[in-house]
């Protein structure tokens, strides 16, 4: 039975200046499904592969001056619009609207409302359609397709909920034709190739199986820590396969320049090189700086001439896209809403769209509060628990668009930091380089310094040539050890080395192993090294066409040199305070002397930390040592 239109009119009201004097052709469906309101929810925002299955065709899109521009060809007939900005609170409802310059409507607006049943006994979705047509021609038209998309919509639904009841996940995704006996011969000859180059198997056959059959939705944009997680492969392995599958042609890779609000991709660049100190997003109006940590991404891209994959549309489909954004809601001047974003304990952002201000709130299963008032003007940030609501109110003179958005990124993107650390991208792709005027911010970096101890000394004793024969040598050793541990050499200073390391713990396990390599009774080589290790945010920058690091952890590692002596490792309190560095340091019995030092920028003291690596005896003091930490 179709449910009661004016009731639900009441939570979804039209606007006013929109239907004008028209009158709407309205259609609301109401499906029941034994299902978990999150599950559902993870359907319904991929409107993109939704719109897909319903049988929809595809669209086009094109950006012009932060809106949306759409068209497609439907039952024969060119559609063309302009798409409203989305509104969506998180696992409640999804708003879209398009204001049609050619068609049948001159405006549609689609609502999903999703609310759990009583007794959690499952979902009840409602779909609302509401057309403003043309004439009456086009209002009979649209009243038969909304009759056919109707029942679309049920038997899709019911596959959804079938496939959940089933643990799958792949309903909504379609295969692309066979590439031909052509392709498949050329796609047989890279694998020959990235197997000489002793590439693991396994990834290079899921690389070449997501080729040939990822769907098209997918396929345009290869992320390497999704598609490897998904597959269940190392993230390791599976982008050193990529980075050999572009040197080989079968791949581009591509340099993403994200939005830090958004997330949404602003440009794609094929070089490092032509990554540009600022970047702007007309759909947010902001401007921001590369100087910003996560505003650019790598991704890859299959070579048209292997399986030509264009970015499709079947749906703006902006709430997959943007799926840190908890809500989106546009309010016209005047207009108080309340909401119940369906979101978990955490940490989240309130900001207005093109405003640079914004304020935190803390979602947490401690706090009592079920209500927080979103007052601009309010300086201190928020705290509520668990289910709460969240009032809005435009006391503007415009309407303004409200944003809550969790403030962590996603983890399933390839970061310039994580690239940079790799000694295989180095020497694969030495051509890369950034330009003169831009500092990338690069994240958290664990800088390890080594320097040879009384190299002035070695060289008088032993003579210029045999010195540099032996200290060219020891260049030689310590970078596969630095590689072993996952973190790449950056450059070398006279007889000293930097390295980078993304996991400081790997960090301080490679200072070891060459303490270890360069120990006091080694008779081959009189070489002995120290060791210095600092972690901290950084910037890449470009030197002598190189890849370098620049910051205050950079300064604070190469200073922390005079406080260490042949055999040992130093390094500051921020390393000591990783918990893994905590506990691989306590599970080895290693004894560590704390001493002062002053950091890069200011004269205020530090504690540092001295590891003396060979006198590495089990030490009964370091239960105290830990106790005043």
């Amino acid at each position: 039975m179709m449910p009661r239109l004016n009731h639900f009119l009441e939570s979804y009201p039209w606007d006013k200046q929109v239907l004008k004097n028209h009158t709407p052709l309205e259609t609301l469906w109401e499906f029941e499904l034994k299902v978990d309101r999150a599950e559902l929810w993870s359907y319904l925002i991929d409107t993109s592969k939704f719109n897909r299955a319903l049988g929809l065709p595809k669209m086009n899109y094109e950006e012009k001056n932060g809106q949306l521009h759409g068209s497609t060809v439907n039952i024969g007939l060119r559609q063309v619009w302009i798409e409203d900005e989305w509104q969506w609170t998180e696992g409640k409802s999804i708003i879209g609207g398009r204001s049609y310059s050619k068609g049948l409507g001159r405006y549609v607006r689609v609502i999903y409302d999703l609310s759990e049943l009583k007794g959690g006994q499952g979902v009840r979705l409602r779909v609302y359609f509401g057309w403003l047509p043309k004439n009456i021609i086009s209002r009979l038209l649209l009243r038969g397709s909304m009759t056919w998309l109707g029942k679309r919509y049920g038997k899709l639904l019911s596959k959804i909920e079938n496939e959940i009841h089933q643990a799958k996940t792949d309903l909504l995704e379609q295969r692309p034709d066979p590439l031909g006996e052509a392709i498949e011969h050329r796609i047989e000859q890279f694998e020959r190739s990235m197997i000489e180059r002793k590439l693991p198997l396994k990834s290079v056959r899921h690389l070449l199986d997501f080729i040939r059959t990822a769907d098209e939705l997918n396929a345009h944009r290869l992320r390497v820590p999704e598609l490897a997680r998904k597959k269940g492969i190392d993230e390791t392995d599976f982008l050193r396969v990529c980075l050999h599958a572009t040197r080989l042609g079968l791949l581009h890779m591509s340099w993403d320049l994200v939005c830090p609000h958004c997330r949404g991709v602003r440009a794609q660049y094929k070089s490092l090189s032509e990554v540009g100190a600022k970047g702007f997003c007309e759909v947010c109006s902001l401007e921001f700086g590369t100087d910003k940590e996560n505003v650019l991404e790598i991704t890859f891209q299959i070579h048209a001439g292997i399986r030509d994959v264009p970015k499709v549309f079947y749906c703006a489909a902006e709430p997959s896209g943007k799926q840190h954004i908890k809500l989106q809601q546009s309010l016209a001047p005047g207009e108080r809403k309340e909401v119940t974003p369906q979101v978990t304990a955490g940490r989240y952002r309130l900001r207005v769209i093109g405003e640079k201000g914004y304020k935190h709130l803390d979602i947490t299963s401690d706090s009592k509060k079920q209500l927080v008032r979103w007052d601009e003007s309010d300086k201190e940030n928020y705290e509520a628990g668990l289910g709460f609501s969240l009032r809005l109110e435009n006391i503007n003179n415009s309407t303004q668009t409200y944003i809550m958005e969790d403030v962590g990124w996603s983890d399933l993107a390839l970061r310039p930091r994580q690239l940079f650390n790799f000694d295989e991208f180095r020497d694969l792709f030495s051509e890369e380089f950034l330009d003169a005027g831009v500092q990338l911010a690069v994240g958290s970096q664990t800088i390890l310094f080594t320097d040879i101890v009384g190299s002035s000394r070695f060289y008088a004793e032993s003579g210029d040539p045999k010195a540099f024969t032996q200290i060219r040598k020891h260049f030689d050793d310590i970078s596969p050890i630095i590689t072993r541990h996952e973190g790449v050499v950056v450059k070398t200073m006279g007889d000293a080395v930097m390295s980078a390391f993304s996991d400081p713990l790997n960090a301080l396990k490679s200072a070891a192993n060459l303490q270890s390599y360069f120990h006091e009774k080694r008779e081959d080589s009189s070489l002995r090294i120290r060791i210095s290790l600092s972690m901290g945010p950084c910037i890449a920058v470009n030197l002598n066409s190189n890849i370098d690091y620049y910051g205050k952890v950079v300064n604070t590692a190469a200073k922390l040199q005079a406080f260490a002596k042949a055999g040992e490792i130093v390094f500051t309190d921020s390393i000591w305070k990783i918990s893994e560095v905590r506990n691989y340091i306590k599970s080895q019995g290693i004894s560590l002397k704390t001493f002062m030092h002053n950091t890069a920028t200011s004269a205020k003291s530090m504690v540092g930390y001295r590891w003396k690596t060979f006198s590495q005896k089990s030490s009964t003091a370091m239960d105290d040592f830990d106790s005043k930490i």
